[in-house]
């Protein structure tokens, strides 16, 4: 019997399909990520983050978000993406008002505290934000975003395995879904894609 929530395949499927870019978007130069034809609205999820305040995906300050789904306990995909998120963010280092926010939301709040997810994401970056909450708000925010994530029962130390989607997610200041990177990608194609993709957001806006 599983512990958490596994988001049916087919919702994911069809949220992927809803992603897809239309014939000749963007064609001027080819992108890595998934750049929406229109930005999704989130749901207003109450999160919060490892500092104690609360987290919400429309951003006060105006600032861009990256965000990556995974738990603290994760032996490879989350440390080798944090690497890489915390690579892209010291290539705005001489820049940092312009840089993105990279917010790490952890689906296993049951193991995830707000003291250990201090400690792990400070491990990679001083500037990265773990968040976390309450199990309906999580579940909330990943259906709206088409990830998927399943809690495994535990073995005899108590111990268990999580399995979760590995895309980062592009929000924009506003707390809409802008853009996706599913790997492979890097740390060069995240900070140069996320300037390109926010430059054509706001020239569409202005």
């Amino acid at each position: 019997m599983l512990l958490g929530v596994a988001v049916v395949a087919a919702v994911a499927a069809a949220a992927t399909m809803v992603w897809l870019p239309q014939a000749g978007t963007n064609t001027h130069q080819a992108l890595v990520a998934t750049h929406l034809p229109q930005a999704r609205d989130l749901p207003a999820v109450r999160l919060q983050q490892h500092t104690g305040q609360t987290w919400q995906a429309a951003h006060p300050q105006g600032r861009w978000q990256l965000v990556f789904f995974g738990f603290t306990y994760c032996p490879d995909v989350c440390p080798t993406t944090l690497a890489d998120l915390a690579g892209m963010l010291e290539r705005f280092e001489s820049q940092p008002t312009t840089a993105p926010e990279v917010v790490f939301i952890s689906v296993d709040p049951g193991r995830d505290s707000l003291q250990r997810l201090d400690d792990y994401v400070g491990h990679f970056h001083d500037d990265i934000v773990g968040v976390t909450g309450a199990r309906d708000q999580i579940d909330t925010l990943t259906q709206a975003l088409g990830i998927a994530y399943t809690l495994h029962e535990p073995g005899p130390d108590g111990q268990y395995a999580v399995d979760h989607s590995s895309a980062i997610l592009l929000l924009d200041p506003q707390g809409q879904l802008q853009a996706l990177w599913q790997p492979p990608h890097g740390r060069s194609v995240l900070a140069e894609e996320f300037k390109i993709i926010r430059q054509r957001v706001n020239a569409g806006r202005s």
